[in-house]
């Protein structure tokens, strides 16, 4: 994304490389307390992290990408919860299955429909 979004990105004067070192020693210093004990996360995010959301979107932006390249109807995302709109049943069954393939690391899931709603973000979408 530093690449992709090189002239809209304020840097502060850091190069590329050394943006990169600061993320990975924060990513290596990824430490969280639960119940009174501290633990060190082994793959993603620890929940709170100020980097979190940023990094998130960036991973998102990669798994997205052949989803957007279908051009469905509607697509919207909010960190990691995705809303899709397709034309047919089958088109959306394959988005689903293209997501999924993105990453070893993440599965997504998808609500259904109840009585002509659809919940997304703790809400209800008609």
């Amino acid at each position: 994304m530093l690449d992709k979004y090189a002239g809209t990105i304020n840097t502060y004067g850091l190069s590329k490389a050394r943006i990169m070192t600061l993320i990975n020693e924060c990513l290596k210093c990824n430490t969280f307390k639960w119940s009174g004990t501290y633990f060190s996360q082994i793959r993603g995010l620890a929940m709170g992290q100020r980097l979190a959301p940023a990094l998130a979107n960036c991973f998102m932006s990669k798994v997205e990408e052949p989803v957007l390249a279908r051009m469905p109807q509607m697509y919207c995302r909010y960190i990691d919860d995705c809303c899709i709109v397709t034309s047919t049943q089958s088109e959306m069954d394959e988005c689903f299955r293209i997501l999924n393939q993105q990453s070893q690391y993440i599965k997504f899931t998808r609500e259904t429909p109840h009585d002509g709603w659809l919940p997304y973000l703790n809400t209800k979408v008609k």
